[in-house]
């Protein structure tokens, strides 16, 4: 009995080989894309909204930080209803109401105005189950009068929570203050000068006394 051997054609070994190299070509390149198709995908879904909460957060603290720190001496009215379109929650709403009166009626006796304007915002904290966030604002902060200005700079705690679309404050906490210039009113008008004391009438000298002329001798004598 004679054993027959089967010899397979060299063509044939260098297609399967090819075969396997590109079938862990594949399964690399399937790897490949599920990998980034995750990351693409986390990105899309859960970075990117992440990001967009944060930088609304971010700007909802910013704004209530200056819409809190703002009074416009010309219109009390429209400077309160920028407060209560920046707070949500029964502490800054009630504190507003128990303090409206009083802002009208320093504005009306002092025509003292406030404006701010921000230096500098960073968010703290950020829960995006809860939607509430807490940033620190650093505002420059320049309240006048009729005749005088002084610019501070104000550090402020503000914890916001999502209202809606808007992320509104909820508490606001001052943190610390440090004058940065301060001087006359552009624009006031000068003081009126003080009323000063009588002026002394000059002092006289009094003419010395002529000496009596000598007689003399007259003319033929």
């Amino acid at each position: 009995m004679s054993e027959e051997t089967t010899t397979r054609p060299a063509g044939d070994s260098f297609r399967a080989a090819g075969l396997a190299v590109v079938g862990v070509v594949a399964l690399v390149a399937l790897a490949a894309a599920i990998w980034f198709g995750v990351g693409w995908g986390r990105a899309l879904f859960v970075e990117r909204p992440v990001a967009d909460a944060r930088d609304a957060a971010l700007s909802g603290a910013m704004q209530a930080a200056i819409n809190l720190n703002s009074v416009d001496a010309g219109n009390v009215d429209g400077s309160l209803d920028n407060m209560r379109s920046s707070i949500t929650g029964d502490a800054l709403v009630n504190d507003l109401n128990a303090t409206e009166q009083q802002i009208r009626d320093q504005v009306a006796a002092t025509g003292t105005g406030m404006a701010a304007d921000v230096l500098f915002g960073s968010l703290t904290e950020l829960n995006t189950d809860d939607d509430t966030a807490r940033a620190l604002v650093v505002l420059s902060v320049t309240t006048t009068t009729p005749t005088n200005f002084v610019k501070n700079k104000v550090s402020v705690d503000v914890a916001v929570r999502k209202d809606g679309d808007t992320w509104k404050a909820e508490t606001i906490q001052p943190l610390g203050s440090v004058e940065l210039e301060s001087g006359a009113n552009p624009g006031a008008a000068p003081p009126p000068a003080e009323p000063g004391a009588p002026a002394e009438p000059p002092a006289t000298v009094p003419a010395e006394p002529t000496a009596p002329a000598e007689p003399g001798v007259t003319d033929g004598e």
